[in-house]
């Protein structure tokens, strides 16, 4: 075999796995992008917003029955796990304030759990005035940087 003709061989072969190389980190990256942690907007929208909509609708008109208490018992569960992917997966705007107010909403959202589990409207109203309060102070601080 001529020397000429193994050099196209071998560049032919070099192209091929090059391609193949390609191929993969495509692949790669679009499982990465499919798998991507969901942004501060999408937790907002998908999680802290519904909940705590729940959450204020009951502090100012309490709950009348147990599947109501159940909702916002529901609502308090998610609302604090919302306020903990707002710490993770590089969503933290800085690690001062936003850390603060998140851990804060948390905290909120666990005494309202306590309020609905306990049928009390009295720590409701105060949790959900509470949640109002953090709620609007971190959106008024971040809302306009894009959330």
């Amino acid at each position: 075999m001529s020397r000429d003709r193994t050099m196209r061989r071998t560049r032919i072969a070099l192209i091929v796995t090059a391609g193949a190389m390609l191929a993969t980190a495509a692949a790669t990256a679009q499982q990465d992008a499919d798998t991507a942690p969901a942004t501060v907007k999408q937790v907002m929208q998908t999680m802290t917003e519904p909940s705590s909509e729940v959450i204020f609708t009951a502090a100012s008109e309490p709950p009348k029955d147990q599947q109501q208490w159940e909702a916002v018992r529901k609502s308090a569960v998610v609302l604090a796990e919302s306020g903990r992917l707002l710490m993770t997966g590089g969503r933290a705007k800085d690690n001062t304030t936003w850390m603060e107010m998140a851990r804060a909403l948390v905290n909120q959202a666990e005494a309202t759990l306590k309020a609905a589990e306990a049928k009390n409207s009295d720590a409701l109203s105060k949790a959900g005035d509470d949640v109002y309060l953090t709620c609007e102070t971190c959106h008024a601080r971040y809302m306009d940087t894009g959330r």
